[in-house]
């Protein structure tokens, strides 16, 4: 059962209003009785000037009576009156550090290129491109002439091998000529054994040249290729730079996406690279909205120590609308995972290290550095530096220093927003006592 409220509130706010009224009754009574005198003195006045003149005065008299009276009224209540001390603390928001079923996303961007691309060069130099056979966007298959040279020159070098072989056996014939007639009459000793060695070395030097003669040949007949620029493998031409009449001197003149198969090499974070999986699925976004699924290939090999970056390689599947040179954005979905996470917002940087003010049971804040992990939404995980039930500052945590006192102004947890509890009977109940 609710009790009264203690009588000797109910007295002192009684005596308070009655000495009130007793002094303000008696202000403005002194007040009135002062200014009706005044006024009869004015208007004995022998003329209208003087008249006036006191008239002012009345006036500028009763005012002050007035601002007297309000002084009076408010100094009545002396020591009884209650003074509420007013906090000079910050306000903040209070987030409790509590689990959270978090999905992570990791971002990505990068580059859509051929898995194998295949720089095609002339097979010689010095001589000329005399027409293209192939351009961008033409599928080729392997051993396909892409451009044919200028074959005058190709003929004269082929030529020019085959000379050289016909002068090698012709010296072979020679020489292996001389060293049989040598050693047929080795044992007449018509010649020492010092020259006929020195014949048969001259015929293996022979046969030497002219294998050296017919291999050159078969150099100059495969690197001409008939005098055409050959396709090594089969797959979609994305570049041509060979054009009509130039001079070819080793430069590349076309590109081939082997298989027609592209990837996307996208750059991830160092935080998240050790979160992905063989396998992994991304979703990738065009220029124009569409979008196509990548698989995760390849993992970062290495970290950029200027970036803190790494090069993921996800395949895309044939016959999509990328292709080589387009730009890509997009996004992974990592396993759902229950951690550890508070709001984006309660995290602040300092020379890239991450830290929040843990409020204490005395309200003082204490900064203290965390390790973040992958983030869901708004929300994001933490690895180190806080434990499940803690309290950090959401709101209003950039304004604070270390060891300051704050006021907390809302507490929610940090898995989901609490609801608001109901307030008790009894206290909505005001001028009663539970």
């Amino acid at each position: 059962m609710n009790k009264p409220e203690r009588a000797e509130i109910f007295n002192k706010a009684g005596d308070l209003l009655k000495r009130a009224a007793d002094a303000g009754g008696s202000a403005f009574r002194s007040v009135g009785d002062a200014s009706e005198a005044a006024w009869n003195r004015a208007t004995d006045a022998p003329d209208e000037a003087g008249k006036r003149r006191k008239t002012l005065i009345i006036l500028g008299g009763g005012i002050a009576a007035i601002i007297a009276v309000l002084f009076v009224v408010s100094r009545l209540g002396g020591d009884g009156a209650v003074h509420t001390p007013v906090s000079t603390a910050q306000a903040v928001s209070v987030i409790t550090v509590a689990p959270r079923g978090v999905t992570p996303t990791i971002s990505l961007n990068g580059e859509a290129r051929p898995v194998r691309d295949i720089q095609v060069s002339a097979p010689t130099s010095g001589v000329r491109v005399l027409e293209i056979l192939v351009d961008e966007g033409d599928t080729v298959r392997a051993g396909q002439a892409m451009a044919r040279l200028d074959t005058n020159v190709a003929e004269a070098q082929i030529q020019s091998a085959q000379a050289s072989v016909a002068e090698a056996e012709s010296s072979a014939i020679r020489a292996r000529g001389e060293y049989e007639r040598a050693e047929s009459i080795r044992d007449s000793g018509a010649l020492s054994a010092e020259a006929i060695e020195q014949r048969r070395a001259a015929a293996v030097a022979a046969d030497a040249r002219l294998a050296a003669a017919r291999a050159q040949a078969r150099e100059v007949n495969a690197r001409l290729g008939g005098g055409y620029v050959r396709a090594p493998a089969a797959g979609l031409v994305i570049d041509r730079a060979a054009e009509v009449g130039r001079n070819v001197d080793g430069q590349v003149l076309f590109r081939i996406a082997a298989d027609n198969r592209l990837e996307v090499a996208a750059q991830i974070a160092e935080a998240d690279a050790l979160a992905l999986e063989l396998g992994q699925t991304a979703q990738f976004t065009l220029v124009d909205g569409s979008t196509v699924e990548g698989r995760l290939r390849r993992g970062p090999a290495s970290i950029d120590s200027r970036t803190r970056t790494g090069e993921a390689l996800f395949s895309l599947p044939a016959g999509t609308r990328v292709r080589a040179g387009m730009y890509l954005r997009g996004v992974a979905h990592l396993t759902e995972r229950s951690v550890p996470a508070i709001p984006q917002s309660s995290v602040l940087y300092d020379n890239g290290q991450a830290y929040v003010y843990i409020v204490g049971d005395d309200n003082v804040v204490r900064r203290t550095e965390v390790q973040l992990g992958a983030r869901d939404g708004d929300y994001i995980e933490i690895i180190s530096g806080l434990d499940i039930g803690q309290r950090v500052v959401g709101a209003g945590a950039a304004f604070l220093q270390d060891g300051e006192e704050v006021r907390a102004i809302a507490t929610e947890a940090a898995a989901a927003p609490a609801a608001i509890a109901p307030v008790p009977p009894e206290q909505n109940l005001r001028g009663r006592e539970g």
